[in-house]
């Protein structure tokens, strides 16, 4: 039996990855978890354990930091980082202590099980990465091709690294060249089947373009293009022709693929600004493209996201909240169903809506937790997303899981209908609360929803909440210097002179006359 420790400050992560491993307990056990890399070592000079599962964006102690700490005192213990983030600096802990491989939150049960069995298998046969290097000529090149192609993804995708030394003798073109294009391309197959590098080699574009695969997306992947200043063409122009001739090479295989192009960059210091211009302009990529397509990227490109108005927000955030699994399904079902009728809407403008949502969801989750579930991760992977079916797919996941995890610590977890109607109006009193929109919130009717709110409680709902409102504003007025109107915005009131007259039958007196007792 061998014993595992879970890093990761996401508690979302460390229940899930928990649950995915639980068909090997028979082989594995996990003796600890930890939310930062200053308890995982106190956990690990406690109990030796064989293999760590951690991730690499944590408070008080990194994951870098930790695997610095685990490299130098436990060279022995396995390694699996499970993270939308990677640097370069775990890969070369990972490769000097025959770590296995990374993986990208959300990770399926088959692939945390997967990279597990391969860390056992590891560490029952002690294999050794090291002892499998050869010193001949031929092996040196390999290693130094494999060392410089995880450099340049690592240069692309910002992950910690400033050396930009290239070593390898086949990637020479790439050391000696003038300028360079950044092409991100998105397929709807893996670009394993399509083996694009065996490509580049039969059109003669070995010396001119490279192809580097995304680390952990098998549909993503990077197109570097070597541009000489003697040429004679332009980048724009040998971008396109190589786009069309890869484009039709792709038809073969029936795949549709998008391109997001950078600006002409003069070094390899720059390819992460290429990175964030390519994915810029496939960003901009309409929500209903059904044909390959190019984006370029520009100013325009990168504007705003549009705002996206979505009438059933306060339900879905409700839903959530309450742990109504089944109603989020189908709220996002048909808020897909409403991105799919915006005219113009983009990649970019999707994205952005859910960031919204998601943001909302966790400051209702910060209140059931200690600490806020940190996004960090979630962004990353996000930002490497480039298709709508699989960002569609990967929300319906998050959201779900959420309203899952909150369902048994939910504050609507009570059965009196009545008393749910009362949280929810002292959680939400600035919004627009009204009896039609409670009743339908609460699958009743509007007219019993008044008559039994008013039999159990003794006054009529609008009561109620002018009540809670009247309460805050009173609030509002001693404590700060806000404006009356902004007051009375707050907490629900569009009309100030309805806040006034309102305020005049609940007390007496003005809210001028109010703020003037302070």
């Amino acid at each position: 039996m061998y014993n595992y420790l879970i890093v990761d400050d996401e508690p979302l992560i460390r229940m899930g990855t928990l649950k995915k491993l639980e068909s090997l307990s028979d082989r594995i056990c996990c003796i600890g978890e930890a939310d930062n890399g200053r308890q995982a070592i106190d956990l690990t000079e406690q109990f030796a354990p064989d293999l760590i599962i951690l991730d690499m964006e944590m408070p008080v102690m990194n994951g870098t930091a930790l695997l610095s700490y685990l490299s130098e005192n436990h060279p022995d213990i396995q390694l699996i980082v499970i993270s939308g983030y990677k640097s370069f600096d775990y890969i070369k802990h990972a490769i000097a202590n025959n770590a296995i491989d990374y993986i990208l939150k959300p990770f399926t049960e088959e692939q945390i099980k997967k990279t597990v069995l391969q860390a056992l298998e590891r560490i029952e046969t002690s294999a050794s990465i090291h002892a499998q290097l050869q010193v001949s000529e031929e092996q040196r090149e390999i290693a130094f091709y494999e060392h410089d192609i995880w450099l340049l993804q690592n240069l692309i995708l910002d992950y910690g690294i400033s050396d930009t030394e290239i070593h390898s003798k086949k990637l020479s073109f790439i050391r000696n060249s003038e300028r360079f294009l950044l092409l991100l391309f998105y397929t709807s197959v893996s670009t394993e089947k399509i083996n694009p590098k065996s490509y580049l080699t039969r059109l003669g574009y070995s010396e001119l373009a490279l192809f580097l695969p995304h680390p952990t997306n098998p549909n993503l992947g990077f197109f570097l293009l070597s541009v000489s200043a003697r040429a004679g063409y332009t980048p724009q122009a040998f971008c396109t022709r190589f786009i069309d001739e890869f484009t039709s090479y792709m038809e073969t295989f029936q795949a549709i693929s998008y391109w997001g192009v950078s600006n002409t960059i003069p070094t390899l210091e720059l390819l992460h600004t290429a990175y964030k211009q390519s994915s810029s302009a496939l960003g901009s990529m309409p929500v209903l493209q059904a044909h390959s397509s190019t984006y370029t990227y520009s100013e325009e490109s990168s504007a705003t996201a549009t705002e996206i108005f979505w009438d059933k927000k306060d339900e879905f955030l409700f839903r959530i909240e309450a742990g109504m699994t089944e109603r989020v399904h189908e709220l996002l079902t048909e808020l897909q169903t409403l991105y799919q009728t915006l005219p113009n809407l983009t990649l970019a403008d999707v994205k952005y809506h859910y960031h919204q949502l998601t943001e909302d969801c966790l400051l209702i989750l910060k209140q059931y937790l200690n600490q806020p579930s940190a996004s960090g991760s979630m962004h990353n992977i996000v930002n490497e997303i480039f298709s709508i079916a699989e960002l569609h797919h990967y929300y319906m996941r998050f959201f779900e899981n959420l309203s899952t995890m909150l369902k048994p610590q939910s504050v609507y977890a009570i059965q009196d209908t009545i008393e749910q109607i009362k949280i929810y109006t002292q959680r939400n009193y600035q919004k627009n609360l009204t009896v039609d929109f409670l009743a339908s919130l609460f699958y009743m009717n509007s007219s019993y929803l008044s008559h039994l709110f008013r039999r159990q409680t003794g006054e009529k709902y609008v009561q109620y909440l002018n009540g809670i409102r009247i309460a805050k504003a009173k609030d509002l007025l001693l404590t700060t210097d806000r404006k009356l109107y902004q007051i009375a915005r707050s907490v629900g009131y569009d009309n100030v002179k309805y806040f006034f007259r309102v305020f005049k039958k609940w007390e007496g007196i003005t809210p001028e006359q109010y703020r003037s007792k302070k």
